[in-house]
């Protein structure tokens, strides 16, 4: 299973409504081996709609993460909501909801660059190479021309 490599930028988290948030808990991503984790308890009045944002990076990949399609993007992991039920005396866990994923369009990287470059070095050698074996090898003859008086 690969795991996700994203970065939230915890300081653009926006909520619009007013003192819902609660016990938030926020985990940093390690590169390469440990996802970002953000947790908080929100009290949401009913029928009530509630915008969540924050800004997402992804990290660098290696050059053996790409995938094979580097048109398609990448995807971030759904969001997992557990709804806290109420009772009388306790609370208890509901059943998880899972949001939808995102696929995130990029920048398509160009795998052209090393090809380009491995040719245009072989043919500057292939010139320079050329040049210095034909000046080595070329036997260099001075001819005296007859200058004949008319």
């Amino acid at each position: 299973m690969k795991v996700s490599d994203e970065i939230l930028y915890f300081h653009t988290l926006t909520i619009f409504l007013d003192d819902i948030v609660s016990d938030i808990s926020y985990t940093a991503a390690v590169p390469h081996s440990r996802p970002t984790t953000f947790q908080a308890v929100l009290r949401l009045p009913p029928n009530s709609v509630t915008h969540l944002t924050m800004d997402v990076d992804k990290a660098f990949l290696r050059y053996t993460e790409h995938p094979p399609d580097a048109q398609r993007g990448w995807d971030l992991p759904p969001a997992i909501l557990i709804p806290l039920v109420l009772n009388s005396n306790d609370s208890q866990l509901g059943k998880p909801i899972y949001t939808s994923t995102l696929l995130v369009d990029v920048a398509t990287p160009d795998f052209s660059m090393p090809y380009n470059v491995i040719i245009f070095t072989c043919s500057l050698v292939a010139f320079i190479f050329g040049s210095i074996f034909n000046l080595l090898t070329r036997r260099f003859v001075v001819l005296q021309l007859d200058q004949q008086a008319n």
